[in-house]
């Protein structure tokens, strides 16, 4: 059987195997995934009073440094949170907490690592794409670091981020761009979908599938029912794998 002959769902079943077996094969007793938040979220949830402003008045916080950084408040939802690091710094902002992951293991470690550390108002799900089992106009904040593109049918995700996401609500995501190093080593299996190959540096993330925006127009009309939508790049050459990626930010109208 070629790679076309798969369905989406037998795809997304596929990367749904290869995601728990990534998070098994983590060090006994350890967390998973990233262990401090991502950095780019961390700038974008503390700005995000400062969501609309220009660059003469964004300096304009004199006396009130701290306090405009933190004490939110509303529901927040990590799609694919992986590890509980970017929950636990978006509780310390006031947020109450939600996470859905495709992997059992990476909420069962989750929720291992919560009791250690006596955390108990981060609530963790397993999730089946593509519904988010929450009602409508349920969460002020919704955000996926590194993630939501792994969901196939990522317009029916999107769809459904816009309908648990209240009105003024913000969301932040991000997708490879085409710069990022790790797209040497993809395969086309039919439009827009594309699967991490046989040679990738990371034999772990082999036969992944997942969905490849190739430029902000396109992110840009994935996120079209949003307003005030935003895209901005960050880059590293630090490691050995150059990357690059693309955040994309918006309000629902």
């Amino acid at each position: 059987m070629n790679n076309r002959e798969f369905t989406s769902k037998e795809m997304q079943q596929g990367s749904t195997d290869i995601w728990n077996k990534i998070y098994e094969s983590y060090e006994r007793g350890s967390w998973v995934g990233i262990q401090y938040p991502t950095e780019a979220l961390v700038n974008f949830v503390s700005n995000l009073r400062k969501y609309d402003v220009s660059a003469e008045t964004y300096f304009q916080d004199c006396g009130k440094e701290r306090s405009i950084r933190n004490n939110f408040s509303g529901r927040a939802l990590e799609i694919g949170f992986g590890s509980i690091a970017n929950l636990t710094m978006i509780r310390d902002k006031g947020f109450e907490c939600y996470g859905l992951e495709v992997s059992k293991e990476a909420v069962i470690r989750g929720e291992k690592t919560m009791a250690e550390k006596g955390i108990k108002d981060i609530k963790l799900q397993f999730w089946e794409p593509h519904l988010i089992p929450f009602e409508r106009d349920y969460f002020s904040l919704i955000f996926g670091m590194q993630s939501i593109y792994y969901n196939l049918d990522l317009e029916a995700v999107v769809d459904e981020v816009f309908r648990v996401l209240k009105s003024g609500g913000n969301f932040l995501f991000s997708f490879f761009s085409e710069r990022h190093g790790y797209m040497k080593y993809i395969q086309p299996v039919q439009e827009g979908i594309v699967r991490f190959g046989t040679n990738h540096p990371n034999p772990r993330l082999r036969g992944l599938y997942l969905r490849f925006l190739k430029s902000p127009e396109e992110l840009k009309i994935l996120f079209a029912n949003f307003k005030d939508v935003k895209i901005f790049t960050v880059e590293s050459d630090q490691n050995p794998i150059f990357t690059s990626w693309s955040y994309v930010t918006g309000i629902k109208p």
